[in-house]
């Protein structure tokens, strides 16, 4: 019999793959396809793989192209959704889609296996985006432009009559709209997370390919988030490394920024290193490194533009740039004198250099305490505290430190109306001193 579903409450996904012709030749793309069934509206999103991550980047996507929240997700059984079939509809989530199930608080549900026909308008939409989106192949420079032609596609079905209905897809989906749920007032965090250590390299692994973080976090354990197009790593609760997401296998992704805090201890790293050595900077430093090494020597030419190198740290490149080209032909030129003209610059532009910190830092700072004061050892020297000789002498307290605490808390008074100072007299034959005690008043 004819399914009637009722509004705002349910919606199926499933990928597809066309051919697309980019500017490197033809390839297959996965393409993430999503229909709501009562108002058959369609959302369809260009993806690099069919992987956790892309899911949730992809439907996170399509909730905010609709602005609202189906009451049901239907899939087939992929293992990036589900990792065990249990009895019936039973499943076990994977924990990054049931993240997203309770984000978003749709139900999520499956077809039984080999049962496709129970999500048949998602099935529908597949062939409609290989007949009608994708026919003939279409011409994108990248996913990105693909994904404005698909989503103007997506809009343009709105304006197309279902057979069997009355009016068009868009005027159904508006009526649909105010049955689903609201939009969640945060983005979900569309990324699988992964335990990870630091090697001596400054590296953390993931799926075969290396990427690099600074040099605070070395041999430390930290936690990689897989994003679509990016990793970022988190140390201490905060994200000190990002870099492109890699599919190959046994890439490495190295950011130089991270290792030319040790570059004064390794120099020999600017010529040896391949990062280093094809580090894309603006060319007035290639011309500044020869400058410093016909001023000062290879090796103090080195250190010195080293020294510029870590001034990365804080300020853009384009800064430094534009102050190398200022002074690159001033004689006896220093890194002292580019790091003060960049400072001076810096502040003219509204950024002073010491606020330009890392977040690392900032971090390092904000867990710097400073003990409180044990005013407890300073009365105990009061009252300890011997003249010459061993003779017990009218200051010395006779208790103990304990003591002189409460009987200091017990009269404030007595101690803000007068100072209390010890000065010895020379007393006769002698044998002891004859002590005295001076208001602040009366001095």
């Amino acid at each position: 019999m004819r399914l009637d579903h009722l509004p705002g409450r349910r919606m199926e996904f499933d990928f597809g793959q066309v051919q697309v012709d980019y500017p490197d030749g033809r390839r297959t793309t996965d393409v993430l396809s999503g229909v709501w069934t009562y108002s058959n509206c369609p959302f369809l999103m260009a993806l690099p793989s069919q992987r956790t991550e892309s899911i949730l980047e992809g439907m996170s996507r399509a909730f905010e192209f609709f602005a609202c929240v189906p009451r049901e997700v239907w899939w087939d059984n992929p293992r990036a959704v589900t990792i065990e079939i249990l009895r019936g509809r039973d499943r076990t989530l994977n924990p990054a889609y049931a993240a997203l199930a309770s984000h978003y608080r749709f139900d999520p549900l499956f077809c039984m296996p080999a049962r496709g026909q129970e999500k048949s308008d998602v099935e529908q939409s597949v062939f409609a985006l290989e007949r009608r989106a994708c026919t003939p192949v279409p011409r994108a420079d990248d996913l990105a432009d693909l994904n404005r032609q698909l989503l103007a596609f997506c809009m343009a079905e709105r304006d197309r009559v279902v057979a069997h209905q009355s009016v068009t897809i868009g005027v159904n989906f508006e009526a649909e709209k105010p049955h689903a749920l609201p939009l969640a007032a945060h983005r979900f965090d569309a990324c699988i997370r992964r335990a990870g250590l630091v090697d001596k390299y400054q590296t953390v692994l993931f799926e075969t390919n290396r990427y690099s973080v600074p040099h605070g976090a070395a041999f430390a354990p930290v936690t990689v988030k897989a994003y679509v197009d990016r990793v970022a790593i988190v140390h201490k609760g905060q994200v000190v490394a990002e870099h492109p997401r890699g599919y190959g296998r046994h890439e490495s992704f190295i950011d130089p920024l991270h290792f030319v805090a040790a570059l004064l201890r390794k120099p020999a790293w600017l010529d040896h290193v391949p990062a280093m050595r094809d580090w894309n900077l603006p060319e007035s430093f290639d011309r500044l490194r020869k400058a410093f090494e016909a001023h000062h020597g290879p090796r103090a030419g080195d250190r010195h533009y080293i020294r510029v190198l870590q001034l990365l740290m804080r300020h853009p490149a384009e800064r430094i740039d534009r102050v190398i080209g200022m002074l690159i032909h001033t004689p006896a030129l220093t890194a002292e004198r580019i790091a003060q003209t960049v400072d001076r610059l810096a502040g003219q532009d509204g950024a002073e250099p010491s606020s330009i910190l890392t977040e690392q830092q900032n971090q390092a700072a904000r867990r710097v305490q400073v003990p409180m004061p044990d005013l407890r050892r300073f009365d105990r020297l009061l009252s300890e505290h011997s003249f010459e000789g061993d003779q017990t002498h009218e200051c010395d307290h006779p208790g103990t430190a304990d003591d002189a605490v409460a009987a200091s808390s017990e009269n404030t008074s007595i101690a803000d109306d007068a100072e209390r100072v010890c000065q010895a007299r020379p007393g006769g034959g002698g044998e002891g001193r004859e002590l005295r005690i001076v208001s602040a008043a009366a001095q």
